[in-house]
């Protein structure tokens, strides 16, 4: 399978900018495309889906406030946004985050600057479609696991392909189904989890088939969970995951059989640290917020929060609105607390 390249777009009108641009990340890994105003920005903007864009906020035609509005209007946000200015002008810069900027980059800018900023913000969208990636993978495999039977080839041999580690237990707790990737991040082989309970399988594993307190509600109202914790991989490491869980049903009424569990490695992201953090900086924040706040640190919606967490959209709000004013964001300020809190 070929690795994916991340995308940056860089829409400036400066040649020598776009030249240096280029120079710097030549020997990073992404795919560079380039647009000469913002109008040229937009159309590349929504048919390329970059990682990352760089603009400008100088340029003719439409100029960087110009194409952040226009995809505020259009309700496009593809991906992190990052100005490039040389404006001292505090108005100008306010209008940049008012219209959703992520960061400001100013000229002249340090190589070093662009190449942490770069990786910084890739890997941003990167755990964004891994996140939403295995929210959907979960619904699938549960659906499928519901209509071939927890102990049909087909089943089994669709959890195989798939490179992330899979498990399915029965509703008494017992493993039932792993697949090669669980093998090999728990260093386990199926011979030591298949059949086995919690009490059964090495203590510093019960991740695989500990009963979470999401899964009773899963088997009454079905949908995905998920909740996030530090688990030991093979070599003894500790790896911060998202562990995805829905209910595999069977029969005519689709009675609940089984619990599908999927599993996503974050660590790279620093979510302990970041939550550390803010225990540290803004003591004031409860276990949830700071749960929340890792989420829209992402830029997720509220819906997509509330279906990670298992909340409800209204609680998500309210979560929200104690975060705003706990990091000391005003009301009718229109900081983006994604923002906010990414720039902390």
């Amino acid at each position: 399978m070929t690795k994916h390249k991340p995308k940056i777009l860089i829409v400036d009108d400066d040649p020598a900018i776009s030249s240096l641009m280029a120079h710097i990340l030549k020997d990073e890994g992404y795919e560079l495309f380039f647009a000469g105003n913002g109008q040229d920005g937009l159309v590349k903007a929504t048919s390329i889906y970059p990682d990352l864009i760089f603009l400008d906020m100088c340029m003719p035609i439409l100029d960087g406030i110009g194409f952040l509005k226009e995809l505020n209007r259009r309700g496009d946000s593809p991906c992190p946004i990052l100005a490039i200015t040389g404006y001292e002008d505090d108005l100008i810069v306010n209008e940049c985050f008012d219209q959703g900027i992520f960061s400001l980059v100013r000229k002249p800018f340090r190589v070093s600057e662009i190449i942490a900023l770069c990786r910084r913000y890739t890997g941003l969208t990167t755990i964004k479609k891994r996140l939403s990636f295995n929210l959907g993978t979960v619904a699938f495999l549960s659906k499928q696991a519901s209509a071939f039977g927890l102990d049909n080839l087909e089943e089994q041999n669709l959890i195989e392909a798939l490179p992330l580690p899979v498990f399915v237990k029965n509703m008494e707790g017992v493993l039932v189904q792993i697949n090669k990737a669980l093998e090999d991040f728990t260093g386990l082989g199926r011979e030591a989890i298949l059949g086995k309970t919690s009490k059964e399988i090495s203590s510093d594993k019960l991740f695989v088939v500990n009963t979470h307190v999401s899964e009773a509600g899963l088997a009454v109202d079905g949908g995905v969970a998920c909740h996030e914790q530090m688990v030991t991989d093979r070599l003894g490491g500790q790896r911060e995951v998202i562990i995805y869980r829905s209910a595999v049903g069977a029969g005519s009424n689709n009675q609940p059989v089984g619990i599908l569990g999927v599993m996503v490695d974050i660590t790279a992201f620093g979510f302990s640290s970041f939550k550390k953090m803010l225990a540290t900086r803004y003591p004031g924040l409860s276990s949830r917020e700071r749960e929340v706040a890792n989420l829209v640190r992402l830029g997720m919606s509220n819906k997509e929060v509330a279906r990670q967490l298992n909340i409800a959209l209204c609680t998500v709000e309210y979560h929200r609105a104690h975060l705003r004013s706990k990091l000391g964001l005003k009301k009718g300020d229109n900081v983006n607390l994604s923002t906010a809190l990414l720039a902390l």
